[in-house]
């Protein structure tokens, strides 16, 4: 009888062990808990999923945090527009000769940019020693400067101080770009492979 029972009892483990699965996932005390299944409260924290054996199968991974979610979102954004930059770049530039050159070019306007502003400024000022002049005519012949003249006066030197905040800001410009084609340069050489 003993016999008949071992029998019985090692062919429903069998039966058991061959279609049973075991589930280890750690319980809210930080204990590991094996079990035929996974409460659902716990799915979120991921678990394993043993063989007859007791070997893991499959690993389940923990469900992503908001957090996390956000920093694949926010990585995922940040290849796209990184693949969008090099696609621009490669339409832009077949070579690094061709990114010089257009660098040169972007340059050279600012620099003409700057040599005209620097010509207008010459001629505000010749203007205004005119206008000095013409003041200081009246004021020797003891008359009052007259309105018009100081007018044009404030204009000239409102003009000279634009034109002078202009030449600041394309000198900075000049510092932009070389910092900009300088990046897109050591982009170009990784992407064309040089």
């Amino acid at each position: 009888m003993l016999r008949s029972f071992s029998i019985i009892a090692g062919i429903i483990g069998l039966s058991l062990n061959a279609h049973a699965e075991l589930y280890r996932y750690v319980d809210d005390n930080g204990v590991t808990v094996l079990d035929d299944r996974v409460p659902s409260g716990f799915v979120k924290h991921g678990y394993e999923v043993l063989d007859n054996h007791g070997r893991v199968r499959q690993t389940i991974p923990a469900a992503r945090s908001p957090e996390e979610l956000e920093a694949d979102r926010a990585a995922h954004a940040a290849q796209k527009q990184q693949l969008e930059n090099d696609t621009t770049l490669l339409r832009l530039y077949s070579s690094v000769p061709d990114l010089e050159r257009a660098k040169a070019r972007q340059l050279n306007q600012i620099q003409i940019l700057i040599e005209t502003t620097h010509s207008n400024i010459s001629d505000l000022q010749v203007q205004r020693e005119a206008l000095q002049g013409r003041a200081a005519i009246q004021e020797r012949a003891g008359r009052a400067v007259d309105e018009m003249i100081l007018r044009e006066l404030a204009e000239v030197d409102a003009e000279i101080a634009r034109l002078e905040r202009l030449i600041s800001a394309k000198q900075l410009e000049i510092e932009e770009v070389k910092s900009r084609f300088a990046i897109s340069r050591a982009r170009l050489e990784v992407l064309l492979g040089s």
